[in-house]
């Protein structure tokens, strides 16, 4: 699989980064004035900023295997406590059969001594910590010693990688404001770049010729003065916003791509992949142990029972997935060890289904935290995974088996509201959609209030599709912004805590038995009906925003809450019923509640019926959000009676 990628990236290989300024002052010297700086002169409430961000990239063409040397150094000002976080430093890369390696690795922190003095701490070996993220994925972790406020962190290191012809992304824009960033990029003068700016701001740029040993190109680009980006809740990927540059880099020259359409290039590469001699093998070869599994698959009458059993088998082979990948490079190795990228596993699950007979296609997809793909720039660096499509009856059917408790019979979720790119005869580009509302929960939550005051209570919670997948692996929330029930409510204590059907196709039940000593005050008592709800927080608090709404997908939350009371106390007063819709109706909560004699009985229902607003259509959508969270904050108030 990588010398099919290494054909297609002659003339399809993304390049991402940045370079340039005159002088830097060498590692390990500093200037006072970089330790008295208290504040970012272009934002002022920065708790942290890089000084300066510089990257050269160089490709460096051998006949034993061509390789990228990237060096990256960094310099970062701590001006508060809050900024610390940015000092702990983590470097990925990517460590299969040791064709990376990260070298020249230095850090120093900078402080001022009690006399204004300049104090100089360089990190030993010892503190840079090497360890395995997942299975080819190696992470150096460091942090700065005698860090305070005031203090200047620096480091340095250079990665070597074999066999390699594409160059990572430059992100010019990130959660620190930047004084200056640039990036160099070093190639032979017969190679080819053409760049593009992602974002609505400009890049400097200019070229410089030189020779060493052949005539090279150095293309250096840099922008100062970068405000930090700010993520708002339920954003798309923050790589849809950032400002960053990308390149086509043609090693050899502008390649067979050059005079064709965009749209020309797509379908060449798609072609050239989907016929090559290595990819095919890899759709038909029989993967040694699945024999019988196959064989028990065309057994089935049904299609639909077909591609159940295949996808359940290759979920449940593979505990857990190494990382997202679109390049598959030895499926019997994966299928033996158990162990793959989502690559690897759903191209064992394309092989497993053709050979049982189910028509079925790769397809090149981009997830919701990779960004979404720009389609008038045609590189495969943009994707991230390799998922499959089957078309039964008019029903499509994407699935990713690498997510451990995704459904087959929903769009994986990390994809929804994406195009997509199709392998297949006919080579497409295809939108990711399903209008049903795939996160879906319902509660049902029953409570007596005894003679002390104490409500003693059980819940049942069903998680359906995407809430199922959510509520049983917390990986899948990329931004940590969906949880279904809340633990950590003042005066709720857990009693019992289980869950069922995690492993089966129905939905997911969670079963609760708890106490709940609710406020008092007086002869009141006051209880909310979502005391176990996480929603008690309104995502939506800022009155503006610069970034689309992406929910996912359409959604569907009910609560039925029955609450019954003993003699000595009264209803003093309930919340309102009502019904409160959008203009559009994309957006509705209904609510009701009644009480007869000692029960209570309140219901609540919210829908979501679109998964993307744009930015412009934040207001109205900010309007209903204050309003239904008022409504929701409103209490049962119990009364003790004379």
């Amino acid at each position: 699989m990588k010398k099919i990628f290494y054909i297609l990236l002659l003339f399809l290989a993304p390049v991402f980064s940045g370079l340039t300024q005159t002088t830097f002052p060498e590692f390990g010297k500093i200037d006072i004035a970089e330790l008295r700086l208290n504040s970012c002169s272009f934002e002022a409430d920065a708790q942290a900023m890089k000084l300066f961000d510089l990257q050269e990239t160089e490709y460096e063409p051998n006949a034993f295997g061509d390789r990228i040397k990237t060096t990256k150094r960094v310099r970062i000002k701590i001006f508060s406590e809050k900024g610390y976080p940015f000092a702990t430093i983590k470097i990925p890369y990517y460590s299969k059969r040791k064709n990376t390696k990260v070298t020249q690795l230095s850090g120093a922190v900078y402080n001022l001594d009690q006399n204004g003095n300049i104090q100089t701490q360089k990190l030993e070996e010892a503190d840079f910590f090497t360890g395995k993220i997942m299975d080819r994925v190696g992470m150096i972790n460091f942090t700065f010693p005698g860090l305070k406020p005031g203090s200047v962190i620096e480091y340095s290191y250079t990665l070597v990688e074999k066999q390699r012809l594409t160059i990572d992304n430059w992100l010019i824009q990130s959660e620190l404001p930047s004084a200056f960033t640039s990036l160099q990029i070093i190639v032979p003068a017969f190679s080819s770049i053409k760049a593009v700016i992602f974002g609505t701001d400009s890049v400097s740029q200019k070229t410089e010729k030189f020779r060493q040993g052949i005539d090279k190109n150095r293309l250096i680009y840099y922008k100062e003065n970068i405000v930090s980006f700010k993520a708002e809740p339920f954003m798309s990927s923050p790589k849809d916003y950032l400002l960053r540059m990308g390149f086509q880099f043609y090693p050899n020259g502008n390649g067979i791509a050059e005079g064709f359409s965009t749209a020309s290039i797509w379908k060449m590469a798609g072609n050239m992949l989907l016929r090559s001699p290595g990819f095919n093998e890899q759709l038909t070869k029989v993967i040694p142990g699945t024999e019988k599994l196959v064989d028990t698959a065309i057994a089935m009458q049904y299609i639909p029972d077909r591609i159940r059993y295949v996808f359940r088998a290759v979920q449940k082979r593979f505990s857990e997935k190494t990382g997202q990948a679109i390049d598959a490079e030895d499926m019997n190795d994966a299928w033996k060890s158990r162990s793959g990228t989502s690559a690897e596993i759903n191209m064992i699950l394309l092989n497993l289904l053709r050979r049982a007979d189910i028509k079925c296609h790769p397809v090149l997809v981009s997830t919701r935290n990779n960004g979404k793909v720009n389609t008038e720039f045609p590189n495969f660096g943009q994707f991230n995974g390799l998922n499959v499509l089957i078309t039964d009856k008019g029903i499509n059917y994407l699935l990713d088996a690498s997510i451990k408790y995704q459904a087959y019979d929903a769009p994986p979720f990390n994809i929804l509201n994406r195009q997509a790119f199709l392998l297949a005869d006919n080579i497409q580009w295809i939108m990711v959609s399903d209008e049903r509302p795939l996160l879906k929960q319902d509660t049902d939550v029953f409570g007596i209030v005894n003679e002390k005051g104490i409500l003693e209570g059980s819940a049942s919670i069903r998680y359906y599709d995407y809430a199922k997948s959510l509520a049983l692996d917390s990986t899948l929330d990329e931004d940590n912004e969906t949880r279904f029930y809340d633990k950590s409510t003042p005066g709720l204590k857990i009693l019992t805590d289980k869950m069922e059907n995690a492993d089966s196709d129905e939905p997911l039940v969670h079963r609760l038995e708890f106490d709940y000593e609710p406020q008092v005050s007086g002869d009141f008592i006051f209880i909310n009906p979502q005391l176990l709800s996480a929603r008690k927080k309104n995502p939506f608090l800022r009155d503006k925003r610069k970034t689309d709404i992406d929910f996912g997908s359409n959604q569907e939350y009910r609560l039925n809450f029955q609450l019954e009371i003993p003699a000595s106390l009264q209803v003093e007063h309930l919340p309102q019923n009502l019904v409160l819709r959008s203009s559009d109706s994309s957006l509705i909560f209904t609510s009701f509640v009644s009480a007869n004699g000692a029960n209570i009985s309140y219901s609540q229902v919210l829908e979501i019926k679109k998964s993307i607003f744009r930015y412009d259509e934040y207001g109205s959508l900010f309007e209903f959000y204050k309003r239904i969270y008022t409504l929701m904050s409103e209490e049962i108030v119990l009364k003790k009676k004379k």
